[in-house]
C-alpha cells in the first residue's frame, strides 16, 4: 500500500473522529433546548458509544474473513447520511437516535482503520504508525470543538452538520477509488510515511491460544482496565466541561478552545510516546500507561475547583497531556496483541472497551449530575480511577512475575 492509500485510511480516520467531536462544545446547550435533563444530556453522550460497542466486535470478526474496505465505505455512507440527519432532529429521542447511528457509522470506519494499520506496520514501526493514526484522531478531535463552536455561533447550528456531511462525502468517494483492499491471509504491504513500499517481516511461527484464553492472563486484563479508565475520564471531561465552563461564564467558542487545546497536546506526544513505548517492556508500557492516566484523573479532580477560562485551560492542558501519554501507551500494545491473535478480532474487543468508556462514563456522570449536581461527578470518577489504577498495576506485576 502506497502512501495514497494511506493518506485516504488517515482522511477517514479525520472525518470520523471530527464527526464525534465538532458538536461537543454545543450538544448540551442543543440537548437543553429540547427539554433534556442531566440523565438524557449523558445519554446523548453515550448513544455515539453505545451503538459503535454494539458492532464492533462483530464487525472485526466478520472483517478477518470477508475484507475490510466494504466497513469502511459502509461506515462513511451512514456518517454522511447521520449529518444531515442532525438537521431535523427535533427532539431529544430524535437526536439520541441519530447519536447512536453515529456510533454505527464509526463504528465501522475507526476499529477497520487501525486494523488496517495494524496488518500494514513493519515490526518494530508499530509505534510509528500508530502514533501517525492517532495524532490524525486527535487532530479531529481538536479542530472539530473549535470549528463546530465557531460555526454555531455565526450561522447557526445546521451549518456544522452540513460540513459534516460534505466532509463524509468527499472522504467517501476518495475510498471507494483510492483505498485497495486488505487480505489479511497474504502477504502485506506496509506503508512508509515517504510512500514507499514495504513487505511486512512475518512474525516467526508460534501456536495462538483461543481468545477465551488469552482474555485470561492478566496483562490483558491490565490494559483493559486501564483502556477503559483513559477513555472514561476522557468521556467526562469532553461531556460536562460544557456544563462547568457555562457556569462560569465562558462561552462557546471559549469552551471549544479549551477542548482544543487538551485535545491538540495529546496529539503531538503521539507519535514520540509511541516510539518510546516500542522500546519498553510490557510492564513499562503499561506503566506509562498508568502515568498518562493519573494525570488525566488529577486534572478531572480539579476541575470544579477552575473558576474562570484561565484556569480551566490549565487543568484542560493536563488532561491532554495525560491523555496523549495513556494513548500512545495502550495503542501500541493493542497492536502487538492484535498480530498475536487476530487483528480483526481483537480490534473488535479493544474498540468495544473503549466503547464502553464512551457509554458508562456519560450516563453515569448524568445520573450523579441529577441526585447531587456537577462538582461531585468529577470527584466520584477521580476516585474511580485511582483505585483502578492500583488494581491494574497489581494484576500486571502479578503476571511479569508469575
Amino acid at each position: 500500500m502506497g502512501l495514497r492509500a494511506f493518506s485516504t485510511l488517515m482522511l477517514a480516520t479525520f472525518s470520523a473522529s471530527l464527526g464525534l467531536a465538532v458538536i461537543t462544545p454545543f450538544l448540551p446547550e442543543l440537548a437543553q433546548s429540547h427539554g433534556a435533563n442531566g440523565f438524557w444530556i449523558g445519554m446523548i453522550f453515550a448513544g455515539f458509544g453505545i451503538s459503535r460497542g454494539i458492532v464492533t466486535p462483530f464487525i472485526g470478526k466478520v472483517s478477518d474473513r470477508v475484507g475490510r474496505k466494504i466497513f469502511v465505505v459502509v461506515g462513511l455512507i451512514i456518517y454522511t447520511a447521520v449529518s444531515i440527519f442532525y438537521t431535523k432532529a427535533d427532539s431529544v429521542y430524535f437526536l439520541t437516535l441519530v447519536r447512536l447511528i453515529q456510533g454505527l457509522s464509526a463504528g465501522m470506519i475507526l476499529p477497520i482503520v487501525m486494523t488496517y494499520i495494524g496488518e500494514l506496520s513493519k515490526r518494530g514501526k508499530e509505534g510509528l504508525t500508530t502514533g501517525v493514526m492517532n495524532t490524525v484522531v486527535f487532530l479531529g478531535v481538536a479542530i472539530g470543538p473549535l470549528a463546530g463552536g465557531e460555526l454555531a455561533e455565526r450561522f447557526g447550528f445546521n451549518s456544522v452538520f452540513y460540513a459534516m456531511a460534505a466532509l463524509g462525502a468527499a472522504t467517501l468517494l476518495l475510498t471507494v477509488f483510492f483505498l485497495p483492499e486488505a487480505n489479511p491471509v497474504q502477504s502485506r504491504k506496509a506503508p512508509g510515511l515517504n510512500g514507499a513500499k514495504g513487505t511486512v517481516p512475518k512474525e516467526k511461527s508460534r501456536p495462538k491460544e483461543p481468545l477465551n484464553v488469552f482474555l485470561r492472563h492478566n496483562y490483558v486484563k491490565s490494559v483493559l482496565i486501564m483502556t477503559f479508565v483513559s477513555v472514561a475520564l476522557t468521556a467526562v471531561f469532553m461531556s460536562f466541561l460544557p456544563s462547568v465552563a457555562v457556569s462560569d461564564e465562558v462561552d462557546m467558542m471559549h469552551i471549544g478552545f479549551i477542548v482544543s487545546f487538551a485535545i491538540i497536546l495529546a496529539g503531538i506526544l503521539q507519535i514520540p510516546l509511541g516510539r518510546f513505548a516500542e522500546h519498553q517492556t510490557r510492564l513499562g508500557q503499561l506503566l506509562q500507561t498508568s502515568l498518562g492516566v493519573s494525570i488525566s484523573m488529577m486534572a478531572i479532580f480539579v476541575l470544579p475547583s477552575c473558576p474562570d477560562f484561565k484556569s480551566l485551560m490549565l487543568a484542560g492542558g493536563f488532561m491532554g497531556i495525560g491523555v496523549g501519554i495513556a494513548t500512545a501507551a495502550f495503542s501500541y500494545i493493542a497492536i502487538r496483541i492484535g498480530k498475536a491473535i487476530g487483528m480483526g478480532t481483537w480490534m473488535g474487543i479493544f474498540w468495544a472497551v473503549m466503547s464502553a468508556g464512551l457509554v458508562i462514563a456519560p450516563i453515569g456522570a448524568g445520573i450523579i449530575m441529577d441526585r447531587m449536581g456537577i462538582d461531585p461527578i468529577f470527584y466520584s470518577f477521580g476516585i474511580f480511577a485511582f483505585f483502578t489504577i492500583i488494581l491494574s498495576i497489581y494484576l500486571a506485576r502479578h503476571k511479569e512475575e508469575a
